[in-house]
């Protein structure tokens, strides 16, 4: 799968239309992954350099985005995003999944953010299509060592990122690895149902005779004191156990109609 570069590498602006950048639940869900406090001083400067043009050079390739960011003191850093992508079997099983596929179709053809698809990844793959905070590496040449998750720099590219993702979702699959699937391709048709020859006959399955039981054992008396072992317990000098077997001796003669 090919490296895209957003605008043909020159500086990406992201409107000021709205006041959150990300709309769609894609775009959303990676801004919030990337950037820990959107509230914070930290993410309102990287909100900034992202809407007065300072990202530029922006590729997305798989496993990986990368940008040029221009600081506040006109000096350059390279800053990137990378995640494991989603392995081929996975991505296939998905998109071979009758029961999922009317639902995620335009999501897999790149063309709308599907929660349906993020669901289905995660609860069924464990594999989510926008990854945890966790599983997102973020680097920036900048020489801020206080992160907290993320420099402005970071920031501002996962702010472009996002807004690109909302004009362009397909631009998330490439980052994930995930080959879009051919606009208009038809859903994989239902398994047939098995035919006669594939239906087990009941008389194999058929048990033999269960055995007999024979009369219930009686268990000898006083089995249970035996079983316990001593207590440690004393009545005047004797064991608790010594004291009980007696009784259990009476109640056992009576249960038997002795004397």
């Amino acid at each position: 799968m090919s490296t895209v570069t957003l605008a043909d590498g020159r500086p990406v602006l992201v409107s000021s239309e709205h006041e959150r950048i990300g709309r769609g639940s894609w775009a959303r869900l990676l801004a919030t992954a990337v950037v820990p406090d959107e509230g914070s001083a930290r993410a309102e400067r990287g909100r900034m350099l992202a809407r007065s043009g300072h990202v530029h050079t922006v590729t997305v390739a798989p496993g990986r985005i990368s940008a040029r960011v221009i600081g506040s003191g006109d000096s350059e850093y390279d800053v990137t995003l990378a995640a494991d992508t989603i392995p081929p079997r996975t991505w296939a099983a998905v998109s071979g999944s009758p029961r999922a596929r009317p639902l995620i179709k335009a999501a897999m053809e790149g063309l709308e953010q599907s929660m349906h698809l993020q669901h289905e990844m995660l609860v069924d793959w464990d594999e989510p299509l926008v990854p945890p905070a966790r599983a997102i590496r973020r680097t920036c040449t900048c020489p801020d060592a206080d992160f907290s998750g993320a420099c402005k720099h970071v920031v501002a590219l996962a702010y472009v990122v996002a807004d690109a993702i909302d004009r362009d979702p397909s631009l998330l699959l490439r980052w994930r690895g995930c080959t879009p699937a051919p606009a208009g391709s038809p859903a994989p048709a239902p398994e047939p149902e098995p035919g006669p020859a594939a239906v087990m006959k009941p008389e194999r399955w058929q048990a033999g005779r269960l055995p007999e039981l024979g009369p219930v054992r009686a268990l000898p008396v006083g089995a249970v004191l035996k079983r316990l072992g001593h207590s440690g317990i004393r009545v005047d000098t004797d064991e608790l156990v010594d004291v009980l077997r007696p009784a259990y001796t009476v109640f056992a003669d009576a249960r038997r109609g002795g004397p």
